[in-house]
């Protein structure tokens, strides 16, 4: 089989189809977490400390998202990877999929280590967990997917376009109810997704600006103009000048 071809294989899940790079991802995320959980160092060698990284410890931004110690948040990330990784897949593509995986686990560790130099109980912190990037992608499917329609806990039913308030309103809850610095990394990817897929709101506001420079300057030019006398008859326009 030719290099990578593989990533385009399917299996069958749960009566679905299991795209390669979301089984990649489960199986490493869910191997990572046993060997952490019960080989001593792995886990400790693994995850994101901002110290370690100052040190040249560099393959923590790309590892800490492949750990889980709670079974329930793994499951429920596996499934999550499972609902909506699957159709990214389909539209980016197994390689960029990938590549945009651990892209906001790197992104995400590296503004993480940069904000805990003025910000010291970041440094007091081990992150670990795909949910960070899980969330971003949950972003990143709603934003590729703004008409289709998502229930959330199997109950509330909501817009692809207002998943991404609901994603970060409860990524803010979950902060302001004691995952404070925790969730700092899961509000740095989101940040991300958000600026990646849809541009920075002053590139925007720039944009508006200029129209609006430029209309008025249409306006006054425009005020200038003067009509001038009936052509011939047997001319029906008027000219302006």
């Amino acid at each position: 089989m030719p290099p990578m071809r593989w990533l385009d294989r399917r299996y069958t899940f749960l009566g679905g189809s299991l795209r390669a790079p979301i089984a990649l991802l489960i199986g490493a995320t869910l191997a990572s977490s046993i060997l952490g959980a019960q080989v001593p160092g792995v886990l400790e060698g693994g995850v994101l400390v901002t110290g370690a990284v100052y040190l040249g410890q560099a393959w923590r931004l790309v590892t800490w998202v492949l750990f889980e110690q709670d079974p329930l948040s793994l499951i429920f990330a596996a499934l999550a990877l499972f609902w909506f990784g699957n159709e990214l897949v389909r539209l980016w593509g197994p390689g960029r999929f990938l590549a945009a995986y651990f892209g906001l686990a790197a992104s995400a560790g590296l503004v993480t280590c940069a904000a805990a130099l003025a910000f010291a109980p970041l440094r007091a912190v081990a992150f670990l967990g795909p949910w960070t990037v899980v969330t971003a992608l949950i972003v990143a499917w709603a934003i590729c997917f703004p008409t289709r329609d998502v229930f959330v806990y199997f109950v509330l039913p909501l817009h692809g376009r207002n998943l991404v308030y609901a994603t970060l309103a409860g990524t803010l809850l979950f902060a302001l109810l004691g995952g404070g610095v925790r969730l700092f990394p899961h509000f740095a990817a989101q940040l991300i997704t958000l600026v990646a897929l849809r541009g920075s709101p002053f590139s925007r506001l720039w944009a508006r600006a200029r129209f609006e420079l430029a209309y008025r300057s249409w306006r006054r030019r425009a005020s200038r103009l003067k009509e001038v006398p009936p052509p011939p008859r047997d001319e029906s326009s008027r000219w302006y000048h």
